[in-house]
């Protein structure tokens, strides 16, 4: 019956007194302003990626200020090298091309020189390590007793491999007068059994990254886990102890984003014992890294029905 309706509610009321069409465009107002929001965001992610890719790209030097005390973090690209209005061009035995742009893009290269010297020059890739090997294994490489190296860094696994086998040869490191030795490249420095550094060179640390699949040694788009980038690092860690470096050298590194690096004076190349005149004691040389068992699923060390620590010893030797 019409005397029984319901009188409307407060909120009732409320809509009945908004003017027709006001809440659509209410409605139409919020979808704009959260596509102009979304339209912002992808903006400054398309900046950041160009930005990125500019920097992992550039094979043109980059003017920069020679690095002072306290300041000395500078931008790290893989493919060139840092240039400046007081620095000169690093002089490479038995190398006679340039040494900049292209030259450090590349994968690295070896040049045989005079007096005992040769050159190690260009990016550190995937089996720059094997490259080494033969190179040094030629008759014409019998007499070298110092690499020089001019390199931006690249492959860990292979820097390390690297240095590993310069120790083993006996062979002296050297990062020539404005040279560059960054991102991996400090590794194979490390090897040397003596190592200099020049007036003028850089010598920079980062933290570890990923590399991606299709382009080996630029930033990967898929992180890899905690535990492996703790692997690589603790790998480094132990080449320095083996090679008679401070690890603490590693905690620059590990401070310094991977888009950045950390720049060594020359004091602190003394300091951290990366530049050594002289070859070390066998004292100072640190131990190696334990070996690891693999435990089946279910099986810990705790476990009553573990291996033995014989039979533990025999399968971390397989």
């Amino acid at each position: 019956m019409i005397g029984d309706e319901t009188p409307p509610g407060r909120l009732e009321r409320l809509m009945l007194r908004v003017p027709e069409g006001s809440v659509l465009r209410l409605v139409f107002s919020a979808l704009v302003a959260v596509s102009i929001a979304i339209v912002v965001v992808d903006y400054q992610n398309l900046s950041e990626r160009a930005a990125e890719q500019e920097r992992t790209s550039r094979t043109e030097p980059m003017p920069l200020r020679r690095p002072q005390p306290g300041d000395q973090i500078r931008p790290y690209l893989p493919k060139t090298i840092p240039v400046g209005p007081d620095r000169g061009e690093p002089e490479l035995p038995g190398y006679d091309g340039p040494v900049e742009g292209e030259a450090l893009a590349e994968p690295m290269r070896f040049f045989v020189g005079k007096k005992g010297e040769a050159t190690a020059i260009g990016r550190i890739e995937v089996g720059t390590a094997k490259a080494l090997q033969a190179f040094l294994d030629k008759p014409e490489s019998a007499g070298v007793q110092t690499l020089v190296l001019h390199s931006p860094g690249g492959s860990v696994a292979d820097a390390i491999a690297m240095a590993r086998d310069i120790r083993a040869r006996k062979v002296s490191t050297r990062v020539p007068a404005d040279g560059y030795c960054a991102s991996a490249c400090p590794l194979v420095l490390a090897g040397g059994l003596t190592r200099r550094a020049g007036d003028g060179a850089w010598v920079g640390v980062h933290q570890v990254y990923a590399v991606s699949g299709d382009e080996p040694g630029l930033p990967s788009d898929v992180d890899r886990s905690i535990a492996d980038i703790q692997q690589t690092s603790a790998e480094c860690q132990n080449l320095l102890a083996e090679m008679g470096i401070d690890p603490a050298l590693w905690i620059k590194a590990m401070q310094t984003p991977a888009a950045s690096l950390y720049v060594l004076r020359p004091e602190e190349l003394v300091r951290y014992r990366l530049v050594r005149p002289i070859p070390d004691a066998p004292a100072l040389i640190g131990p190696p890294a334990p070996h690891y068992p693999d435990f089946p699923p279910g099986e810990s060390a705790a476990d009553p029905a573990a291996k033995t620590a014989g039979d533990l010893e025999h399968t971390s030797s397989l």
